[in-house]
């Protein structure tokens, strides 16, 4: 039971803490192209992780208090994800 309740903290943390953070990646500043890279590959794991165990928790799940959750690391992944992808773009 204990390592059940690991495993739940594990994927909330993933999802509460993940989006947020991917898209605070997205905001740092860059000068070289393999930096910026690096960071856009980052912020495009973590927000893909959020956004994927926040549809789970969306979809399966049926309490008001995880489809919250789950909403903060939709709303904080996708955008994270379509900026990385942008910035990416811009340098090439």
């Amino acid at each position: 039971m204990k390592s059940l309740a690991y495993l739940v903290a594990f994927i909330l943390a993933c999802v509460v803490i993940g989006g947020p953070i991917s898209l605070a990646i997205t905001y740092i500043r860059t000068e070289r192209r393999r930096t910026t890279i690096t960071k856009s590959a980052l912020a495009i794991l973590l927000g893909l992780v959020s956004v994927l165990l926040s549809l789970i928790l969306i979809v399966n799940t049926g309490g008001l208090v995880s489809k919250v959750l789950g909403l903060i690391g939709l709303t904080t992944g996708i955008p994270a994800i379509v900026k990385s992808f942008r910035s990416i773009r811009n340098i090439f």
